[in-house]
C-alpha cells in the first residue's frame, strides 16, 4: 500500500519498463487492404500456484469491438517472400501459422506461380486447427501444393511437424536443391531448434552428406537468403 499519489510515483519509477510486445502479422496488404491481423494466444501461467496472465495477450483479449489502441510496425527485412515464382517451404506451428497466412494470402492475391508447401501443427484437430477453412481452401484451389498437419494430441503417440518434416524427407529436400526458400515461424524452444535439427538429418540422410557437409549446406543456404525464421 501506498501512502498517496506523490509515493505512488515514486514506486512507479522504481518499476522495470515494459519490453514492446512483438506480434507477426497474418494479413496481407494485397489480400486484406487496410486491415491488419493478429494471431494471439492468451498467455496463461501459474506462479506460486496462482493464476497469472500475460499482460498483453490479456489486454487484446480483452477488448471490444470498436475499441482502438496505439501501435507500432516493426519491418523485418530478413522475412520477406521470395519472387513470386520461387518455391517455399512453410513451418509454422500455433501461432507461427500467422506468418504464413499473409504469405499464401498473398501468393493467392498476386497469382504467384511458385509452388507452396505448409507445414503446420497444433494440439487438437478439432480445435485447434487456426485458419483451418482458409487453409483448405488453398488446398483446394492449389494456391497450396502441399499441406502436411500434424495434431499431436489426437493420438496416444506425440507427432509434430518436425517428424512431419522427416516424414516428408526426401521430397522436402527435392525441393530445397530445386531452389526452393525455407521459412520457420513459431516458439523459438522448442520448435525452430527442433525443426533446424531435423533439416539438418534431411540434408544429411538425402544429400549423402556427413555431419559437417549438412551444417556447411545449411550455412549456405542461410547466406543466400534461402533460410530465414521469425521465432519468439
Amino acid at each position: 500500500p501506498v501512502k498517496d499519489a506523490t509515493q505512488f510515483e515514486e514506486v512507479l519509477q522504481a518499476l522495470p519498463a515494459q519490453s514492446p510486445r512483438i506480434y507477426t502479422i497474418a494479413s496481407s496488404n494485397a489480400a486484406h487492404n487496410g486491415e491488419v491481423h493478429l494471431t494471439v494466444e492468451k498467455y496463461v501461467f501459474e506462479v506460486n500456484k496462482e493464476k497469472k496472465l500475460g499482460v498483453c495477450s490479456d489486454y487484446l483479449a480483452q477488448l471490444t469491438e470498436n475499441e482502438s489502441f496505439e501501435f507500432f510496425v516493426q519491418k523485418n527485412k530478413r522475412f520477406r517472400l521470395p519472387a513470386p515464382d520461387k518455391d517455399i517451404l512453410m513451418i509454422g506451428p500455433g501461432t507461427g501459422i500467422a506468418a504464413f497466412r499473409s504469405f499464401l494470402g498473398e501468393r493467392d492475391a498476386t497469382c504467384a506461380t511458385g509452388k507452396n508447401w505448409l507445414f503446420f501443427g497444433e494440439q487438437y484437430f478439432v480445435s485447434d486447427f487456426l485458419y483451418q477453412t482458409e487453409i483448405q481452401n488453398w488446398y483446394g484451389t492449389g494456391v497450396l501444393s502441399k499441406l502436411s498437419l500434424a495434431f499431436s494430441h489426437d493420438q496416444s503417440e506425440r507427432i509434430f511437424v518436425h517428424d512431419r518434416m522427416l516424414e516428408h524427407g526426401k521430397e522436402l529436400y527435392d525441393w530445397v536443391q530445386s531452389g526452393a526458400y525455407i521459412y520457420v515461424c513459431g516458439e523459438k524452444t522448442p520448435m525452430s531448434v527442433e525443426v533446424e535439427n531435423t533439416l539438418l538429418t534431411i540434408f544429411e540422410r538425402y544429400g549423402t552428406l556427413s555431419k559437417e557437409g549438412a551444417r556447411q549446406y545449411f550455412e549456405k543456404l542461410k547466406e543466400e537468403g534461402r533460410y530465414s525464421k521469425d521465432v519468439y
